[in-house]
């Protein structure tokens, strides 16, 4: 059973993007077409549609042949995340696997063999999907990165981000940190040069 099939009716809108997301969307798009390592905050105050920015991003790692990992704080409690991303890619014959630590056996089975085997090149899911199989892996946004549920505190203790960071490292892939309110870990890194940044300061209804 689907718990997220429910939620699929809610979000069907695609929308104009705004100046800013535009400039955001060609910053970042123009990162990935040098096809490596980049950890890139998008930084955006609540409201200002970080979202359809992400799905930009997507939509060019996609169309040319590249896996994606999309990292949400808990998964359980973003039905709609789930929505707008199958919302968006089924219609392109993309299949989204749902990835967290309260799939039964066989759902991990199933969602283990549809990454490994190719059926699918999108997964979304809490902190453990950090370590999912996704083939030719040239993305990864992880979303509201300050959040500390990305950060495990029992055995192994790992935080999603940061392991995220380290396989975009590996893969030689983009690692896309969403925040309005960025961690100060990544905003130092963004200060150091460490990551490039896109802003976007207004919201979307204005």
């Amino acid at each position: 059973v689907d718990e997220f099939s429910d939620s699929d009716h809610l979000v069907k809108h695609e929308f104009s993007l705004t100046q800013e997301q535009q400039k955001a969307t060609q910053e970042i798009v123009l990162a990935l077409q040098k096809k490596s390592f980049q950890p890139h905050l998008l930084q955006g105050v609540t409201g200002s549609g970080k979202t359809e920015v992400y799905f930009k991003a997507m939509e060019e790692v996609l169309s040319r042949g590249g896996g994606v990992l999309f990292l949400v704080p808990e998964v359980a409690l973003a039905p709609q995340t789930v929505s707008r991303l199958r919302s968006r890619f089924n219609k392109q014959n993309e299949n989204v696997v749902v990835w967290h630590s309260h799939l039964s056996a066989g759902e991990r089975l199933d969602a283990w063999s549809a990454l490994t085997l190719g059926r699918s090149r999108i997964v979304v899911g809490a902190r453990s999907a950090v370590f999912a199989p996704v083939q030719n892996l040239q993305l990864i946004i992880i979303d509201e990165e300050h959040e500390p549920a990305y950060k495990q505190e029992e055995n192994p203790r790992y935080h999603g981000r940061d392991v995220g960071v380290y396989r975009a490292m590996i893969n030689q892939a983009m690692c896309l940190l969403g925040s309005a309110t960025p961690s100060l870990e990544t905003l130092y890194n963004v200060e150091i040069k460490k990551y490039s940044r896109s802003l976007l300061s207004k919201r979307v209804d204005g």
